[in-house]
């Protein structure tokens, strides 16, 4: 084995170890609940406990004015890609809506979804609200007592992608 083959295996023992210590701590994770015309979001990280703790924030809610209007999307965008920055978020939990039915999303909820998907430098993964149950049944994570009571979605979804 070459000396290039010695240090990629070295690298790759190194890596399986660091990820099998850490887990994802100290990851952030942008929880998202799309309701209507707005996202209502909460940033959490995962501590060297497992416990989770909200990243306290000026803006909890981001609103799409006319879903119609260019300079309204992308103003909503640029809000969002400045939360990104502003709290250092690497990836976004979205508890996902449904299609079709009674309690579909409507058209501009699934805009909104797919300028959340389009974000520089985040990942996006839409979780189904049973799948967000089951985790809370099985984990047992709890809002705490700082949140907004209307967050509390957004942070369930938050904590199930953290614990996936």
């Amino acid at each position: 084995m070459d000396n290039f083959g010695v240090w990629k295996l070295q690298l790759c023992l190194v890596s399986n170890r660091l990820l099998a210590i850490s887990g994802k701590t100290g990851m952030k994770c942008c929880g998202v609940e799309i309701t209507g015309s707005e996202v209502i979001l909460v940033s959490i990280e995962k501590l060297e406990d497992g416990s989770f703790t909200i990243i306290p924030s000026r803006s909890t809610r981001i609103v799409l004015h006319d879903s119609s209007d260019q300079g309204s999307v992308r103003s909503f965008y640029a809000a969002i890609s400045a939360f990104v920055k502003n709290h250092g978020v690497t990836d976004f939990a979205v508890r996902g809506r449904n299609t079709k039915g009674e309690f579909a999303g409507g058209a501009m909820t699934f805009k909104i979804e797919g300028l959340i998907q389009i974000v520089d430098g985040c990942s996006t993964l839409i979780l189904h609200p049973t799948t967000i149950a089951a985790s809370k049944r099985k984990h047992g994570f709890e809002v705490p007592k700082g949140a907004f009571k209307y967050q509390a979605n957004a942070f369930q979804a938050a904590c199930c992608f953290m614990l996936k």
